[in-house]
């Protein structure tokens, strides 16, 4: 069975406002019409569409997406607004996944932001893939180190506090734009670790602006690859999903 996706329908104002229709669990059979898209580009349709009650535990779960990037000093762009929330897990922790674009239905490959937030209004993965955000070049590795340390200690002192410093190194991703053609999103990647053993990361742009956060991450050193589910990664969304190869390491198995 897959979990259930909320599916929004308006923004106020730039404001985003959750919307009104719940995709329900499914036999894995139909797993195509969760996400999957044609060889034209455009969506399947969508089935077991029902009403989902304003205030319900789903949207409200959704909603705090934008009080959890707020206290992280992060905000969605006026005109993007939540295409997508999914009730998910990070490890063994229940987790609400909301993506952001600028038109009304998800495009995988293409713009998004996306947030991982817990019960707890925790925000522990964050990505901005915007072209915007393509058209930034990478920091040097010591102006990263200063702008993720900076920023986690602003947001969140009590965890950065038992984080150790691993390594910094260019982090570059690919967006798609809308004509298809692939863009390049560069940042600094600075990698740490907890004294709880996990991993936290942060990728920043030349301006020091944080591109990509993720805290909370096991690495599986027998596998040589990520443990952790990988919800801001669309490659790794499609292989979960059956639309697309399982990614190669360092990539999580699907």
């Amino acid at each position: 069975m897959r979990p259930r996706i909320l599916v929004p329908a308006l923004a106020l104002g730039g404001v985003c406002a959750l919307g009104t229709a719940l995709l329900v669990s499914a036999p894995d059979s139909d797993a195509a019409t969760t996400s999957a898209f044609g060889a034209t580009g455009t969506p399947k349709e969508r089935k077991n569409v029902k009403p989902v009650l304003q205030g319900s535990a789903v949207e409200r779960s959704a909603q705090q997406s934008q009080k959890s990037l707020a206290k992280a000093g992060l905000s969605v762009p006026s005109g993007w607004q939540p295409v997508q929330a999914r009730e998910e897990r990070h490890e063994d922790r229940p987790v609400t996944v909301v993506r952001y674009e600028r038109g009304t239905r998800p495009t995988p490959g293409g713009e998004h932001i996306t947030t991982v937030v817990d019960g707890e209004g925790t925000l522990l993965g964050y990505t901005r893939m915007t072209l915007d955000a393509a058209t930034s070049s990478a920091p040097s590795d010591a102006a990263a180190e200063k702008a993720a340390f900076a920023w986690m200690k602003r947001f969140v002192p009590e965890h950065a506090a038992g984080l150790s410093l691993q390594w910094v190194d260019r982090h570059d991703e690919e967006v798609r734009d809308r004509s298809g053609a692939k863009r390049t999103v560069s940042g600094a990647k600075v990698k740490s670790r907890h004294d709880n053993g996990l991993y936290t990361w942060v990728i920043v742009d030349g301006k020091g602006a944080v591109i990509t956060y993720e805290r909370d991450i096991r690495w599986d050193g027998s596998q040589g690859r990520r443990a952790t589910q990988m919800w801001l990664h669309d490659k790794w969304i499609a292989a979960r999903e059956g639309n697309g190869p399982q990614p190669a390491s360092p990539y999580a198995r699907a």
